[in-house]
């Protein structure tokens, strides 16, 4: 909505002959306002109008503090200076229907100092600047997001005008470790926004001047931004033009968790949400996995490849035949289990080989029986020729229930074939970059081409240890290995999504 089509559709509103229509139909053109000035906030309309003490609406959103929100039509600054005292002692917003032409918010000569609070006076010309500049810059969002939450001071076209280019030249200057413009970002920031939304901004611009390779000593302005960023800045910054930057994505991702990235909420058309998660294997760690079958979509594109998304609050890799979830538990697994058959000792010893994964115990069943295998010394039993007579001796129908496989020496992997579902005994965890080829080498049979995605997709995962330790039940310090597969990214720092 431009700012004459706004003027437009509240002219229509005052315009209807029903007073109570007229006041629900002025709210919606606002609460439309609002809403695209931040897609995640939540309008709520009071049964209030134009009131001296209670709000017109209220912007709530998950785990902050609601604002109010007042709609005021005299404009006069002597009417406005009255009305925003009256009601500042709520750090509300107040939303003028016409056009601010002088700040009331500024004591005048004769009167008293202007007091300092966190109380925002908008009107609909000072939102539409944020809206359209978001379109086209959109880390602008970010700080859209911020001015609902938290925007403080006056808000006219001017005043939004000259945040959002300065927002937009701050992000572009911390990537290329401008100070100059990453400074001027940081004062228009300080002097718009309460003490938590000038923090969350300031740590965002840290955390990109950091991930661009500065130091945090040398970030402009004395705030402290060594805080991690929080998920709606990173989500901001998933969303933005893809950054093909290995090092930048490895430094933003180096504080994160499977949990905390599990709960945000980012297309899953995101390049960029694959360049953290590949830039991080290492350090990204679950317990559980489970896998389910799936088939492409109508309109879908034939591809061999995988993805990682986030679906149903959880961290999943999007295969052409699958879906891997993640989570650091098994009660965490949002997604019930597709029931499936055993596979065969043969089978499963192929599955192993060819990924050269140690088997230290399994379970063979039968209609009639079942037997638990293993040795003594818990040592890989793939070629073990006592189990291969014990496979001879029962019948065709003979299948694999369970197999448990050991990461890094002495990390138990339990595979449940029945349930497509590996978890760690006890509480080993596993980085991704193991964990989500082993799991699906070893619940899955896969084609070349999978097999060669799967290599591509955990390409920058540098394995904790060398092959051989697997085979030792004792931990030890890990050893980087580096090979074609594993190679860090070229010069250019760049990576694939």
């Amino acid at each position: 909505m431009t700012v004459t089509d706004f003027s437009s559709a509240l002219h229509a509103a005052f315009d209807a002959p029903d007073p109570r229509e007229a006041v629900n139909r002025i709210k919606n053109v606002v609460a439309n306002e609002l809403s695209q000035t931040d897609a995640r906030a939540t309008v709520k309309k009071t049964d209030f109008f134009n009131h001296s003490f209670a709000p017109d609406l209220v912007l709530s959103w998950p785990n902050e503090r609601e604002r109010f929100v007042f709609l005021k039509s005299d404009t006069r600054p002597n009417i406005l200076r009255d009305d925003v005292e009256a009601i500042r002692k709520h750090d509300p917003i107040v939303f003028a229907l016409d056009p601010v032409v002088e700040n009331p918010l500024i004591a005048d000569e004769t009167g008293p100092p202007a007091r300092s609070d966190d109380t925002l006076l908008a009107d609909a010309r000072g939102m539409e600047v944020l809206i359209h500049s978001r379109h086209a810059e959109p880390v602008v969002g970010l700080a859209s997001s911020a001015v609902l939450q938290g925007g403080r001071g006056l808000l006219t076209a001017r005043e939004a005008e000259t945040m959002a280019a300065s927002v937009a030249a701050g992000f572009n200057g911390a990537q290329h470790l401008d100070a100059t413009s990453t400074a001027a970002a940081v004062d228009e920031i300080s002097g718009h926004f309460d003490k938590r939304r000038t923090s969350r901004l300031l740590r965002f611009l840290g955390a990109v001047w950091v991930g661009s390779g500065g130091a945090a000593s040398n970030f402009p302005g004395e705030q402290d931004v060594t805080g991690d960023l929080d998920g709606t800045a990173l989500e901001f910054l998933l969303e933005l033009a893809p950054i093909e930057d290995f090092e930048f994505w490895r430094r933003i991702g180096r504080p994160l968790t499977l949990e905390s990235i599990s709960q945000l909420r980012v297309d899953n058309n995101s390049d960029n949400l694959q360049y953290l998660i590949g830039s991080n294997l290492d350090v990204l760690h679950a317990r559980a996995c489970r896998i389910l079958e799936r088939q492409q979509e109508l309109g879908e594109s034939e591809s061999s490849e995988f993805r990682w998304n986030l679906e149903r609050e959880m961290l999943c890799l999007r295969g052409p035949r699958s879906i891997t979830y993640f989570a650091g538990k098994v009660d965490e697994l949002k997604v019930d289990a597709q029931e499936a058959d055993g596979i065969s000792l043969q089978e499963l010893l192929r599955r192993a080989e060819q990924r050269r994964i140690p088997i230290s115990e399994l379970e063979l069943a039968t209609p009639t029986r079942t037997v638990s295998y293993a040795t003594v010394n818990r040592d890989d039993v793939a070629h073990d020729e006592e189990l291969l007579k014990l496979s001879r001796t029962f019948s065709s129908t003979a299948y694999v229930q369970s197999a448990v496989a050991s990461l890094f020496g002495s990390r138990p992997l339990v595979c449940d074939f029945l349930s497509r579902t590996g978890k760690g005994r006890t509480t080993a965890k596993f980085p991704l970059g193991t964990f989500a080829p082993t799991a699906l080498s070893l619940l899955t049979s896969l084609t070349v081409e999978e097999q060669e995605a799967l290599e591509r997709v955990t390409r920058h995962y540098v394995v904790e240890q060398q092959q051989a330790t697997l085979f030792s039940m004792e931990a030890m310090p890990a050893t980087p290995v580096s090979g074609p597969a594993l190679n860090p990214p070229s010069d250019r720092n760049e990576i694939e999504p």
